[in-house]
């Protein structure tokens, strides 16, 4: 615990994990402090439950609590989108952001989103001790969760799950402690059916699905015009972050390239080392958002891998009218299906003859690209967070998780 409050709660989970994960020998004076380190991660009770005495009955107040952010995470993204529009529909909204950070003062964080995102009606709090008594405490990612599970001021406690973080990591201690979150009594919202049905099953948990929605205003087929030369790949190339399998696309590519060069390709997400590539690359790195519709609507074709859930971007490749097409799995087939995206084996060869198909002007490949637009065209984020905000006013006052149950660390 002393070296999570010297140096921080991130320092002490690449330490767990450079032990845990790296596969290689390490001093028995590591061992112990990597296993300090993730003990130090769990989260004794804290709040007193008499202070939802004073919240009265009014409005339902929302509390999300948040691991630090940078610039481009498509999962804050979706937080903050859920954020406004639960805002909008009266419901007051507070953010929390753990530590560790590198903000200075809950201002500067807001500011952060303001530049990073876009502006989001909530107040902002850092650190545990930003914790309030709520209506509604929200985890939002196996950081958070074990803070949720042991704060008693909330009458609910839920867990705002986007993917299955446990395979985030290799098999280690890291990646157990992860899928631990899925057992603390709290009831998950989770991003499409998939986690849904994996949760409750893998879980017990109870689990309500809600899908993605679409910012039409930047995703839209509008100024969309007929290819002239070379067809265009739009790859999401963000290679920081595995699951997004971006040297199995890489690989696609090049062996397409083999068979056919009558393409170019779009690189997004992250740059790549375009002078050892053999096809014509324009590499644009992480695009603001506003600037990926202009983006996708002069690509032909997008090729997105996913390793667990879906990212967004099959939807809003969808919306602009950019045929989509992806590796086969059960955690990529909740959104669109065999009529609106291709799907192929996860493996070059599958996914190099899926993007040839997907490349020709043929009556099968048009009309998946129509019915995946009409699939993105109703997708809505306001619909979704009405959605969510049903399902929360259904539940019971959360009487499932005491103080001896919360997890707790008596070293702590």
């Amino acid at each position: 615990m002393r070296h999570v409050r010297t140096h921080g709660i991130a320092h002490a989970v690449r330490l767990s994990s450079a032990y845990l994960c790296a596969g290689k020998s390490q001093q028995s004076t590591d061992v112990v402090a990597a296993a300090k380190s993730l003990n130090a991660l769990y989260c004794a009770p804290f709040g007193d439950a008499a202070d939802l005495a004073k919240l009265g009955n009014d409005e339902t107040r929302m509390q999300w609590i948040i691991p630090s952010f940078g610039f481009g995470s498509g999962g804050h993204t979706t937080i903050f989108r859920f954020v406004n529009n639960l805002a909008a529909m009266g419901y007051p909204q507070r953010i929390v952001i753990l530590e560790p950070h590198a903000f200075q003062s809950a201002a500067l964080a807001k500011k952060a989103m303001t530049d990073w995102y876009f502006p989001v009606d909530a107040e902002v709090a850092l650190g545990q001790e930003g914790v309030v008594a709520s209506d509604v405490l929200i985890a939002t990612g196996h950081q958070t969760a074990h803070t949720v599970a042991a704060y008693r001021a909330a009458r609910h406690r839920l867990y705002f799950v986007q993917d299955f973080e446990p395979s985030f990591f290799p098999a280690s201690s890291l990646s157990y402690w992860a899928e631990s979150t899925y057992t603390l009594g709290l009831t998950g919202i989770t991003a499409g059916g998939w986690l849904a049905q994996k949760l409750a099953q893998d879980f017990g948990m109870t689990t309500h699905a809600v899908s993605f929605g679409v910012d039409h205003s930047i995703y839209h087929p509008l100024g969309r015009t007929p290819r002239v030369g070379k067809k265009t790949i739009v790859f999401y190339a963000r290679h920081v972050t595995p699951r997004r399998l971006v040297e199995l696309g890489l690989a696609a590519l090049l062996r397409l390239h083999e068979v056919r060069d009558d393409f170019k390709v779009i690189v997004v997400g992250g740059s790549l080392d375009v002078d050892a590539l053999p096809f014509e690359v324009e590499n644009l790195g992480e695009v603001p958002e506003a600037a990926l519709g202009d983006v996708f609507r002069r690509s032909d074709v997008g090729l997105v891998l996913s390793g667990t859930n879906l990212s967004l971007m099959p939807l809003e490749l969808a919306a602009c009218k950019c045929a989509v097409v992806m590796n086969d799995n059960p955690n990529a087939r909740w959104l669109l299906d065999d009529g609106s995206a291709v799907f192929a084996r996860s493996d070059p060869a599958g996914l190099a003859y899926a993007l040839s198909s997907a490349l020709e002007d043929t009556s099968e490949a048009r009309a998946r690209v129509a019915a995946a637009y009409m699939v993105a065209r109703r997708a809505d984020w306001m619909d979704e967070a009405r959605d969510m905000a049903a399902f929360i006013e259904t539940l019971d006052i959360d009487t499932s998780i005491t103080q001896t149950q919360a997890p707790s660390c008596a070293a702590a």
